[in-house]
C-alpha cells in the first residue's frame, strides 16, 4: 500500500503574492482609468471654454466692427468703402434719420443682418441692401457675426441698439444658408448714441475769436434771424475796414448795428478751447474720429474736397492746407451739409457754394497771426456760418447767409457713433 506524501508548505507561498499583484494592478487600471475619464472631461470642457470665449469675442468685434463701419462713407455690397455715388452709407443702409436727429429702424431695414466671417486670409463680409447676406462658403471653422439694428423703446435723439450674434464656427444661428449649428453661440448689445461733429453751433454767420480785418473789401453777411437778434458779425477784437462790408439783419436794424465786436466770451478763449466750444471734443480726437476724413491739399485742391464730401456724405472733412480752390464746385446740401476744417489760409478762385460750416484753423503758434481768407475771382456763398478761431483777414467779396436749419441738421445727424456707458448687455448662447 502506497503510504500519501504530505503537501510541502513552501510549495504556495507564490499563490498569495500573485493574488495582491492581480488586485494592485486592478486597483490601478482603475485608478488610471478614473484619470483618464476626468482628463476627458477636463479636456471637453476646456474646449468647450474656448468655443464660448471665441463665441463672446467675436460676437464682441461685431460690435466694434459696426462702429467703425457707422463712422465711413458710402460702402459696397460687401462692406467695403466706395466712390460709387450710387451706394449709400452703411449708417443711411441700416437706420434712418430722422430730422429731430432719432435714428429710425423701420420696414425693409428691420430684417437687414450685415454678417461677417473670419478667413485665414481676412474677413469677408456681406451688407446687403436688401433680402439676406450672400457670403462665399468657407473652408474651416469661419468665426463669423451677425448684426441686427433697432430702435424700438429708444426715444431719444441720436440714439440706436446694435444687437451682435457671435459664433465660434459659421453656423445657422449665424448665417441662415448654413443647415449645421455652431459650436458655441454668444450675443451682445450696446446703445451706440452720437457725439455730435457740431456740438455747439455758431450763433452768428461769421465769428471770428480775436479781431476782423476786411480790407475795404465786399465782404457780404447776412442775417435775418430773430432768435440769433440778427447778428452778422461776432468778432473777440475789432473790426476794422468795414466801410464796403454788405450786412443784411432784422428788418428796421441798421446793417451796422449788427456787429457784436469785441466780445469777451470769445477774446477770453484760447484757439484751443475756442476749438473745444464748438465741436466739445480737442482738436486730435476729433480730426481722428471714424467721422472724419482727412486731405493734404497740394495745389488745387477742388477736385479733393469735392470728392471726399460726395464719397463721404455727413463726414468731416479736414483740409490740410493752405488750401487753394481754383474749380466751381458745390459742396453739401440742404439736405446732407458738408462740415469743412481747413488748416490754414484758404484762396478761392472760382464760383464756390458750400451748405455747411467753414472753420478756419490756424496751426501758427503765433497769438497775432492772422488767418487769411482770400477770393480773388467768382464768387464765395456759404449758406451756414463761418468759424475763425483766431485774427481774420478777409480779401474780396465772400457771402455768408446764416441758415439756422444747415447747422441744426449738422448738430442732430452728424458725427460719430460711440458706446452709451452701462449699455452693454450679454446673453447666454444656445
Amino acid at each position: 500500500m502506497r503510504s500519501m506524501q504530505s503537501i510541502r508548505p513552501d510549495r504556495q507561498r507564490g499563490a498569495a503574492a500573485l493574488i495582491v499583484v492581480v488586485v494592485l494592478f486592478f486597483i490601478l487600471a482603475m485608478v488610471t482609468a478614473y484619470a483618464g475619464r476626468n482628463l476627458i472631461f477636463e479636456q471637453r470642457t476646456s474646449v468647450n471654454n474656448l468655443r464660448a470665449v471665441q463665441a463672446l469675442e467675436i460676437a464682441e468685434s461685431g460690435l466694434e466692427y459696426a462702429i467703425s463701419r457707422f463712422g465711413i462713407g458710402r460702402v459696397d455690397d460687401q462692406c467695403l468703402p466706395t466712390a460709387d455715388v450710387g451706394q449709400n452709407t452703411f449708417r443711411d443702409r441700416y437706420t434712418t434719420q430722422l430730422g429731430d436727429g432719432r435714428f429710425e429702424v423701420a420696414g425693409a431695414k428691420v430684417g437687414l443682418q450685415p454678417t461677417c466671417m473670419l478667413l485665414s486670409t481676412g474677413p469677408s463680409c456681406s451688407c446687403p441692401a436688401a433680402g439676406a447676406p450672400n457670403l462665399i462658403d468657407p473652408v474651416g471653422l469661419a468665426p463669423t457675426f451677425q448684426l441686427t439694428f433697432n430702435t424700438t423703446g429708444i426715444a431719444q435723439a441720436g440714439i440706436v441698439r446694435v444687437t451682435s450674434r457671435g459664433c465660434s464656427s459659421i453656423g445657422k444661428q449665424c448665417y441662415d444658408p448654413r443647415l449645421n449649428d455652431a459650436d458655441a453661440v454668444a450675443q451682445v448689445s450696446v446703445l451706440l448714441g452720437l457725439n455730435s461733429a457740431l456740438a455747439t453751433p455758431p450763433s452768428a454767420p461769421l465769428v471770428v475769436r480775436g479781431s476782423l480785418n476786411a480790407n475795404a473789401g465786399q465782404l457780404g453777411v447776412v442775417n435775418t434771424d430773430p432768435p440769433t437778434r440778427g447778428v452778422t458779425i461776432d468778432a473777440g477784437g475789432l473790426v476794422t475796414n468795414s466801410g464796403n462790408l454788405r450786412l443784411s439783419t432784422l428788418p428796421g436794424t441798421p446793417g451796422s448795428a449788427s456787429i457784436l465786436a469785441s466780445d469777451t466770451s470769445l477774446s477770453t478763449l484760447s484757439a484751443d478751447r475756442m476749438f473745444v466750444s464748438v465741436f466739445g471734443m480737442d482738436r486730435e480726437t476729433y480730426r481722428s474720429q471714424p467721422a472724419a476724413i482727412r486731405i493734404t491739399c497740394a495745389g488745387d485742391c477742388s477736385t479733393a474736397i469735392a470728392d471726399a464730401a460726395s464719397t463721404n456724405p455727413g463726414r468731416v472733412v479736414w483740409a490740410q492746407g493752405p488750401v487753394s480752390i481754383d474749380s466751381n464746385i458745390v459742396l453739401g446740401s440742404p439736405a446732407t451739409p458738408l462740415l469743412l476744417v481747413v488748416q490754414g489760409d484758404l484762396t478761392v478762385a472760382a464760383n464756390v457754394t458750400l451748405h455747411g460750416v467753414l472753420y478756419l484753423h490756424d496751426p501758427s503758434t503765433d497769438p497775432n497771426h492772422a488767418i487769411t481768407w482770400s477770393t480773388t475771382a467768382g464768387s464765395t456763398t456759404i449758406h451756414g456760418a463761418v468759424v475763425a478761431e483766431r485774427n481774420l483777414s478777409v480779401a474780396g467779396g465772400p457771402t455768408v447767409i446764416f441758415n439756422p436749419a444747415v447747422l441744426r441738421t449738422i448738430n442732430l445727424t452728424q458725427g460719430s457713433l460711440v458706446r452709451v456707458p452701462g449699455s452693454w448687455n450679454d446673453f447666454a448662447g444656445s
